[in-house]
């Protein structure tokens, strides 16, 4: 069970699969198990690093997370540790939210990057949906706040084909008050701001937006505006889907990822000055010749 002692956690993760490195974020209040059958499709195609977010699972804080840049840098540093100059990077959710953090301060260390039900402006609706979370968090017992994240976050469909699938889980699920204190700082790093001004929100990388069109936690249309903002970025609606594709809809969306991840690297081109150097040298090689 592999272990990564980081400047600020001891940090879980592990490794599976083969082919070039896909490093996984999960969501909030999540740790690397929620990937399941996912993890065993995509590790088909790709090596994957499959993290507990700080404070999550069996990752334990040495000093707390205070914005989404602080949690952005344990990913940075893990693919240090992992020697990994730079990864694919896949976020959903609230994962999604800390890849474009990574994506930002961190550029050269993300190869391509797959949103993942997130936004990166918080309007009136999302503040609200993020008032319900807390309050939820802070007033019941932290399985009811699971319960309205799923309630919120399933497509009705989904919800009801497989409400004894859902009520397994949520029987399940970790009651710890330690994790409604760690989903607590998720959500004050979160602190519904904006991943970044809008003159500072620059995504270089190649990038793949994914939505669910029945998304009621982070709905389809603030991850339009998000595609919108992301220079040459694609967007992939899914009808009939909720808030975790990868789980409603997994042929679909996972068919997506792996099309646009094995896609060849495109072409770099000639610098400037390597231009003109190769030009002068053919030149000479002709005045030789003749």
């Amino acid at each position: 069970m592999p272990f990564a002692d980081l400047s600020d956690v001891r940090c879980h993760y592990e490794i599976m699969g083969n082919g070039d490195p896909l490093l996984m974020i999960a969501g909030l209040a999540s740790t690397c198990e929620i990937w399941g059958e996912t993890a065993d499709e995509l590790a088909k195609s790709f090596t994957l690093i499959l993290v507990d977010n700080r404070d999550m699972g069996q990752s334990l804080s040495r000093k707390y997370p205070q914005t989404l840049a602080d949690l952005a840098c344990d990913f940075v540093e893990l693919l240090e540790h992992l020697q990994l100059g730079r990864a694919h990077v896949l976020g959903l959710s609230f994962g999604g939210i800390i890849a474009q953090r990574m994506a930002i301060d961190h550029p050269s260390t993300v190869d391509r990057l797959v949103l993942v039900s997130c936004a990166n402006r918080f309007g009136p609706y999302l503040h609200e949906i993020a008032k319900l979370l807390k309050q939820t968090l802070r007033r019941f017992p932290l399985e009811m706040c699971r319960r309205t994240i799923e309630l919120l976050g399933t497509s009705p469909e989904y919800f009801d084909a497989h409400w004894v699938e859902i009520e397994r889980k949520l029987s399940a699920a970790d009651p710890a008050n330690g994790l409604r204190t760690a989903t607590a700082r998720q959500l004050w790093c979160l602190g519904c701001e904006d991943v970044a001004a809008p003159d500072e929100y620059r995504i270089h990388a190649p990038t793949l937006v994914i939505a669910g069109e029945r998304d009621l936690l982070i709905p389809a249309h603030c991850a339009r505006q998000m595609a919108g903002e992301i220079p040459g970025s694609e967007y992939f609606l899914i009808p009939g889907c909720g808030h975790n594709p990868l789980l409603e809809k997994p042929t679909l969306a996972l068919g997506r990822i792996v099309e646009f991840l094995s896609r060849p690297a495109p072409a770099a081109e000639p610098q400037e000055g390597w231009l003109r150097h190769t030009i002068e040298e053919i030149m000479q090689e002709m005045e030789e010749v003749s």
